[in-house]
C-alpha cells in the first residue's frame, strides 16, 4: 500500500510540475522521480518495458493529436509536443503497474475512466500551460475521448503480460 500511495503521490506532483514548470523542470523531476521509483516503488525489471511503451504510445498519440489540430503547444520541440508532455508520459507509464493496477480486472471502468479523465487532464494543463484546444473545441474533446477510451485499456491490458 505504502509503494501505491508513493507512486500516486510522485505522478500528482509530477503532473503539476510538468504542466506548470515546463521543459526543464520537468526533466529534473522525471530523472528524479524515476530514481526513486527506481529503488522504492519497482519490483520487476521488465516493467522499464512497460514504462518504455506507454510512453512512446502516448507521446505518438499526442503527436497525432497536433497534427489533427486538436491541440496546440507553444513550447513544441521538433516532434510537435513539448519535452514536459513526453515527461507527463513517462511518469504516467509508471503507474500501470501500480496505482492503477487494480483497473486490470475492470477494464470497462478504465475506458469509462479514460474517457472522462483523459481529456478533462488537457482542459486543466491547457489553463495551466501554454497549450491551447483546437477548433471546435467539443471536436478536440471527443477525439480526445475516444482515443483514451481506447488506448488507456490497451495499455492497463498490455500490464497484466509484466505483472
Amino acid at each position: 500500500m505504502k509503494k501505491t500511495l508513493l507512486n500516486l503521490a510522485i505522478f500528482q506532483v509530477g503532473w503539476l510540475v510538468c504542466v506548470v514548470g515546463g521543459n526543464l523542470y520537468a526533466l529534473a523531476y522525471t530523472v528524479a522521480a524515476l530514481l526513486v521509483h527506481n529503488w522504492f516503488v519497482l519490483e520487476k525489471k521488465s516493467e522499464w518495458q512497460l514504462i518504455a511503451i506507454v510512453t512512446v504510445v502516448g507521446s505518438l498519440w499526442d503527436i497525432l493529436m497536433t497534427l489533427g489540430g486538436m491541440v496546440y503547444y507553444a513550447d513544441a520541440g521538433l516532434l510537435g509536443i513539448p519535452v514536459w508532455l513526453v515527461c507527463l508520459w513517462v511518469l504516467f507509464a509508471t503507474t500501470f503497474m501500480h496505482a492503477l493496477s487494480w483497473l486490470s480486472r475492470y477494464l470497462w471502468i478504465a475506458a469509462a475512466f479514460a474517457a472522462v479523465m483523459g481529456p478533462a487532464s488537457y482542459w486543466f494543463g491547457s489553463e495551466l500551460s501554454d497549450a491551447y484546444f483546437g477548433t471546435p473545441i467539443l471536436t478536440s474533446l471527443v477525439v480526445m475521448a475516444v482515443g483514451w477510451s481506447t488506448l488507456f485499456p490497451a495499455g492497463i491490458y498490455l500490464t497484466r503480460r509484466y505483472q
